[in-house]
């Protein structure tokens, strides 16, 4: 079951914490779910990591099925082969610049 949660703010917060929604890529309820649940759980960095890794295994899991079940054999192949592309060029533009180079 789910319950809603309402205040009336200002216009400057009303557009300050739209802006953080939108630099977040989330809607502003989104937000402001992760923002009053991280002020009363606190910011736990392993249950995040906990969450996060529940909510990637399951979708996952969930696209490789997808993928075993596709008619077209060869979908899965081309999928991992484009995985392992974006990952490596991801790693590449996240590693850290060695002196010197």
């Amino acid at each position: 079951m789910r319950f809603a949660l309402q205040c009336y703010v200002d216009e400057s917060l009303y557009e300050a914490v739209k802006a953080a929604a939108a630099a977040s890529h989330m809607s502003v309820s989104q937000w402001l779910k992760l923002a009053v649940i991280g002020t009363i759980e606190g910011h736990d960095e392993a249950a995040f990591r906990d969450r996060l890794m529940f909510h990637l295994i399951f979708a996952s899991t969930a696209a490789e099925g997808l993928l075993l079940a596709h008619a077209d054999e060869a979908i899965r192949a081309r999928v991992h082969k484009t995985h392992g592309k974006k990952l490596r060029e991801y790693r590449e533009q996240i590693a850290p610049v060695r002196e010197g180079d």
